[in-house]
């Protein structure tokens, strides 16, 4: 009878635990960025949930929300009250325009200087790639997956490494024991990020062999959420993004809608200064 009792009981913690699991309906992850060497650091926070990704400064004035069913980035400003809906296309179609634009102008001002001067300032912008005859290089991405490891936040992390013509410009440090798989349809979320590196090679950001490497790109963005990236400049600077802390907890969808009263603009709205 005493042991009757006691397997009900195992049973009862077993059903309780496996409940309170259930009801988890979000992530909450705390983020730091910095440079490394710096003491300065920029905070924020990400949420999941329902296929959505919500990410937000320490002060919460910008918000992006990525909506996974519907395959929309939504912009929040919450100083201004002002927010844009747009895809991935729309805002590398953005990019070239404004690209273009900004050509045109520097082009005009280069008319009006005497050849000499002209002659010089356009070498210069040939050399930052600033002028439309100018044709960006092709260069090389490569990802490498290693076998090293490391705890981030608590959860076991594998790094991967991304190599552009031979040189290591990125780490990105990938943790499959997080369980974002429950919140986030991970196939959805591996093909939004490979379309939007796919997007920006067509938009002139000058790589080649993503292709190749897709498969490779689909593994980490399936595997889970990254927990650290780290960015190697050709300045020669460390950019770091980490995750220091990750909570279970049940977050309400008006966490992923848009305040009542905010004024809907265009992308290039949302780029000026609120008037």
């Amino acid at each position: 009878m005493r042991m009757s009792l006691r397997l009900v009981c195992i049973c009862l913690l077993v059903v309780l635990v496996g409940s309170v699991r259930e009801s988890f309906a979000g992530i909450v992850m705390e983020r730091v960025m910095y440079k490394k060497g710096s003491v300065a650091k920029q905070k924020g926070r990400i949420y999941i949930s329902k296929n959505k990704i919500k990410f937000t400064d320490e002060n919460e004035q910008t918000v992006a929300i990525l909506d996974l069913n519907s395959g929309e980035m939504i912009q929040v400003d919450n100083a201004g009250k002002r927010y844009t809906v747009a895809k991935p296309e729309d805002y590398f179609k953005f990019i070239e325009e404004t690209t273009v634009k900004m050509k045109a102008e520097i082009e005009k001002q280069l008319s009006k200087l005497p050849p000499e001067q002209r002659a010089q300032m356009e070498e210069m912008m040939k050399s930052r790639g600033l002028l439309p005859s100018d044709r960006v290089k092709q260069k090389k991405l490569v990802l490498k997956k290693t076998d090293v490891f490391e705890k981030i936040a608590g959860y076991n992390s594998r790094k991967y490494e991304v190599y552009e013509d031979g040189r290591l410009i990125e780490e990105i440090w990938v943790s499959k024991d997080v369980g974002f798989d429950k919140e986030v349809d991970m196939k959805k979320l591996a093909n939004y990020m490979m379309e939007i590196k796919k997007i920006g090679e067509r938009a002139g950001f000058g790589y080649s062999g993503l292709d190749d490497q897709e498969k490779e790109f689909q593994e980490i963005y399936e595997s889970g959420f990254p927990m650290r990236s780290v960015d190697y400049s050709p300045s020669g600077d460390t950019y770091i993004e980490e995750v220091t802390r990750i909570q279970n907890t049940s977050i309400p969808d008006q966490e992923f809608e848009i305040p009542s009263g905010y004024k809907k603009v265009t992308l290039e709205e949302l780029m000026l200064p609120n008037p």
